[in-house]
């Protein structure tokens, strides 16, 4: 899933439904590769990263490059592998996902963007080793994920968004069901439609905590290590206060 279409995704309601319904209809397979950067290189852009994080909320919430050996990932196309994004910037994005769209349905969906008011995010990618790029066995074993937290206007809204995609995953019918998130009950997973030519897999999470959406998407070769990327999910969580402020 390319950068933008993770924003979009991340966003909100109306844009995760046109990202569902075209997903069974996007044509190729997406490539499985891990970014060839020397280690020590990328050492150093990890460490700028987190520094150039101080002034952002959502940014001191995500889960810090080095906790249980995840490093930095391959970069969400067009925003590099840890950015932050205005609320403004965030729904110019989700406007553009819809320019496809018949007229009536964009002008619908662009007026529930508007009413959701994102006020800002900000996105991590990680890979689960940094091994992956040098190694066969690393990499057979290894998988990658993005995690973006977005701030709303209020907590119904979010809860209102979580509870939609809760839904609309259930009722496509091609989403497996993913592994429990422990310790948050309003965390929910989804696998990839399994498909025996399919090489890769993926999973998908959404979950909220006060008035901050978290939004994760994993994918590696099958299968997919989903218990791992819920435990990550679940101490990005614990980072996430009950009244979606960092502890």
């Amino acid at each position: 899933m390319g950068g933008a279409l993770f924003v979009v995704v991340a966003g909100g309601v109306g844009a995760t439904a046109v990202v569902v319904d075209r997903a069974d209809r996007a044509p190729g397979a997406p490539d499985w590769a891990f970014p060839a950067t020397d280690r020590e290189t990328a050492d150093k852009k990890d460490a700028g990263a987190q520094a150039g994080k101080s002034a952002s909320e959502l940014g001191r919430m995500l889960v810090p490059y080095g906790t249980d050996g995840y490093s930095r990932g391959p970069d969400i196309d067009g925003f590099g592998a840890d950015a932050d994004l205005t609320g403004d910037q965030v729904a110019a994005l989700r406007k553009e996902s819809l320019r496809g769209l018949p007229g009536d349905q964009r002008q619908k969906l662009e007026r529930r963007v508007e009413k959701e008011r994102v006020k800002g995010m900000a996105m991590r990618s990680y890979s689960s080793t940094d091994d992956a790029p040098v190694s066969n066995v690393a990499a057979a074993s290894a998988f990658t994920v993005r995690i973006a937290l977005a701030r709303m206007e209020n907590a119904r809204t979010v809860r209102q968004i979580a509870e939609f995609r809760t839904a609309l995953f259930d009722s496509v019918g091609i989403m497996r069901k993913g592994p429990e998130v422990k310790g948050h009950k309003d965390a929910r997973c989804f696998l990839g439609p399994d498909e025996k030519d399919e090489k890769l897999d993926m999973m998908v999470c959404s979950a909220y905590r006060g008035e901050v959406l978290v939004d994760v998407v994993a994918e590696s070769p099958k299968p997919m290590n989903a218990k791992g990327v819920a435990l990550l999910l679940s101490e990005q969580m614990d980072r996430i206060g009950a009244s979606g402020e960092s502890v």
